[in-house]
């Protein structure tokens, strides 16, 4: 037997599925082919996502899909059939048509999307509301009203957006602004005004100094304060978001929806310079399936963790099987360092994310006529969560010669106690090379272990948290790949690294 040798194993770099296996495995071993529900996180190796819970155990009235969720004043505020609805989390209450919030007959119109802003002009957050159909609608939290002196050009807008105290209204190729500081003034003797595009506009976002308007062949850039000094100057005539609901800001750069993928419009060091880079080549293969699939999208960030999430939505999918792409970023890297992952079983038709006095709210809807909240509690509101991170093809060395394990530490950060299994697979699974017994470990209160081909853990008994597993390992081959498998409403744990020790033999 040749001297036993080690291999370090550290997880990181995220779902990769545009490379070859061998290849994949030689360059980034510590990366993924498969990376469902883990998140590649910023503290080091892959975390089990959180889960989600309902926002208000009551569902909204009414049927057919949420159109639109936010947080508003520490409140969701959702949109179902014809009317608006506000909950603090315990019941639900009807803005529209109520005379309590001095609406009565107001409805809004239309089975579009909604969408909203929100604005500080006064003494109060104001949140403005599009349906895509009628004029917008105002919410200043005791009053809800149409804004009944708009123009033309805002009825049926659907999209709103506020930057530099003006409020910017979408509908087809017109984008149209307030008067300064108001919600209600169009006239451009007040400072109000229009600008057309060749396309109609797909999305828009406040970034830094200047407002980004996307359709789905190109992308401005407005910059100024007011109608006296806007400037509208174009950053690509041949790259757009092809769906609404795609563009964020995450980790200082915009990521948006393109074409051929997601892509980061990253500013350079020259001044009114942007790069346009696609940042999910390495997923591409898994991108143009998710995209295949969904029928719309709705997009989020977590600040906390500077990640961005794209979910899919279909209303053929069951909740388990709703996809979503998630990416998170990490600085040193730069613009373009993204670890992709694939999220399973949060299915959103709408969805949002804000930050409000410190804390963030990540809310989702679909049809089920709920809200939901993600990154709460440990299941997808009481289903357990089904997680899987395999590595690829390691050779380790040489994938011409023939390897024998015997050993593995693995290192891991858990949150609470959990259970896992660990898989190992020689030469890609062929039907001719006998594969290991899976083995499953374990982290509870006074039970700490691999079990199956298992020795205990170095550590000590009777409740505390084991972060360092060693078990024994059997079979060779070439190549050999793990699978961890988790299906479970256990606290999340992230997978930092793994050391392992084996035995290498000449080549057949």
């Amino acid at each position: 037997m040749d001297r036993w040798q080690t291999f370090p194993l550290e997880f990181k770099g995220g779902l990769i599925t545009n490379m070859a296996p061998i290849q994949q495995g030689l360059q980034f071993p510590g990366s993924a082919v498969t990376l469902r529900n883990f998140e590649p996180s910023v503290e080091g190796g892959y975390r089990r996502i959180e889960g989600y819970s309902k926002w208000d155990d009551a569902q909204l009235a009414g049927s057919g899909a949420i159109r639109g969720v936010v947080e508003f004043e520490q409140s969701a505020i959702a949109t179902r059939g014809t009317h608006v609805y506000q909950s603090g989390g315990s019941g639900w209450t009807q803005l529209t048509d109520n005379a309590t919030y001095s609406s009565s007959g107001i409805n809004i119109s239309g089975s579009a999307r909604t969408r909203f802003a929100k604005h500080h002009f006064g003494s109060n957050d104001v949140l403005i509301i599009t349906d895509g159909n009628d004029l917008p609608y105002k919410f200043d939290g005791t009053t809800f009203a149409q804004i009944t002196t708009g123009t033309g050009d805002i009825d049926g807008a659907t999209d709103v957006i506020e930057h530099k105290n003006h409020l910017f209204f979408a509908k087809a190729t017109t984008l149209t602004f307030s008067a300064p500081f108001s919600d209600t003034d169009f006239t451009p003797a007040s400072g109000a005004g229009t600008i057309e595009f060749d396309r109609a506009i797909t999305d828009m976002i406040s970034f830094r100094e200047n407002l980004f308007i996307f359709t789905e062949g190109s992308i401005h850039q407005i910059s100024g304060s007011t109608i006296a000094d806007f400037n509208v100057v174009p950053v690509t005539r041949d790259i757009g978001a092809v769906r609404p609901d795609t563009a964020q800001e995450v980790g200082g750069d915009i990521m948006f929806l393109g074409p051929d993928g997601l892509r980061l419009l990253s500013a350079t060091d020259r001044n009114n310079d942007f790069g346009l880079a696609v940042v999910s080549k390495l997923i591409q293969p898994t991108m143009s399936a998710f995209v295949r699939a969904s029928s719309t999208f709705s997009s989020v960030v977590i600040r906390g963790k500077s990640q961005y999430r794209l979910l899919g939505y279909n209303e053929s999918y069951t909740d388990r099987a709703a996809r979503g792409i998630l990416g998170t970023q990490f600085a040193e890297q730069g613009g373009e360092g993204m670890a992709w992952a694939e999220i399973r079983g949060i299915n959103a038709y709408v969805a949002s994310s804000s930050l409000n006095d410190n804390t963030e709210y990540v809310l989702f809807a679909n049809d089920d006529g709920y809200v939901y909240q993600m990154e709460s509690g440990n299941s997808f509101d009481g289903v357990e969560i089904p997680a899987s991170f395999k590595t690829p093809a390691l050779s380790i060395t040489d994938p011409t010669t023939r390897k024998s394990l015997y050993k593995a530490k693995l290192f891991l950060d858990p949150q609470g106690g959990f259970t896992a299994v660990m898989s190992t697979e020689f030469d890609f699974g062929e039907a001719d090379v006998v594969q290991p017994d899976e083995v499953e470990f374990s982290n509870v209160a006074a039970q700490v272990a691999f079990y199956g081909q298992a020795e205990y853990g170095g550590g000590s008994f009777g409740g505390r948290l084991q972060y360092i597993f060693d078990t024994q390992l059997t079979g060779s081959g070439n190549v050999v790949a793990f699978n961890f498998t988790s299906v479970s409403d256990d606290p999340p744990y992230s997978l930092d690294s793994m050391l392992l020790q084996y035995g290498q033999y000449g080549r057949r």
